[in-house]
């Protein structure tokens, strides 16, 4: 029985001592293992205890036991936030999981118009919004001249850096005019 125990104790600290590795080649395959070195532009990984060479100009992807439980889809139950504009004439709310916006988005109304424009948001990690779309469902205005500002506004507008999320998350930012 000391024995079992003792065999079960080694081989587990061996088991953590070492992390797990992906490579994803850019043929598409994945493969799971240990990554060892690094050198001349040979990766050594060890698969099922089995040293292979990969030439790195066959890698696309490295991963360090990245876990990302989260894929940047915009949930039902992410809180709405709000944020005066920059210029602080507006108030702007936005939604948009795991992410606090740091710089709001420049607002402007040239025109006696009215109306709600929502504008769906894509976001990636260091907080840059990468694209932007108005009129999304929520909007109460097809106003050519209000969708493009609001569309525009919301390309400038900059959220905290989340290093450990997924590489683009997707939101909405909310205007009244």
């Amino acid at each position: 029985m000391k024995k079992l125990i003792l065999t079960l104790a080694a081989t587990s600290c061996f088991a953590f001592s070492y992390s797990q590795h992906s490579v994803v080649l850019k043929t598409g395959d994945k493969l799971q293992g240990i990554v060892m070195s690094l050198n001349d532009d040979v990766l050594v990984m060890y698969i099922n205890r089995q040293p292979k060479n990969i030439m790195l100009r066959d890698v696309s992807s490295i991963f360090f036991d990245e876990y990302v439980p989260y894929d940047g889809k915009l949930l039902d139950d992410t809180p709405t936030k709000k944020m005066k504009s920059s210029d602080g004439n507006y108030i702007v709310e936005y939604a948009i999981k795991d992410r606090e916006m740091t710089l709001a988005p420049r607002l402007s109304n040239a025109t006696e118009k009215k109306g709600t424009v929502v504008v769906e948001v894509l976001v990636n990690r260091a907080g840059t919004v990468l694209k932007a779309k108005s009129g999304v469902t929520g909007s109460t205005t097809s106003d050519e001249y209000l969708l493009t500002k609001a569309e525009f506004a919301c390309k400038g507008a900059q959220f905290n850096e989340h290093p450990k999320g997924p590489l683009e998350t997707l939101g909405t930012i909310t205007i009244h005019y």
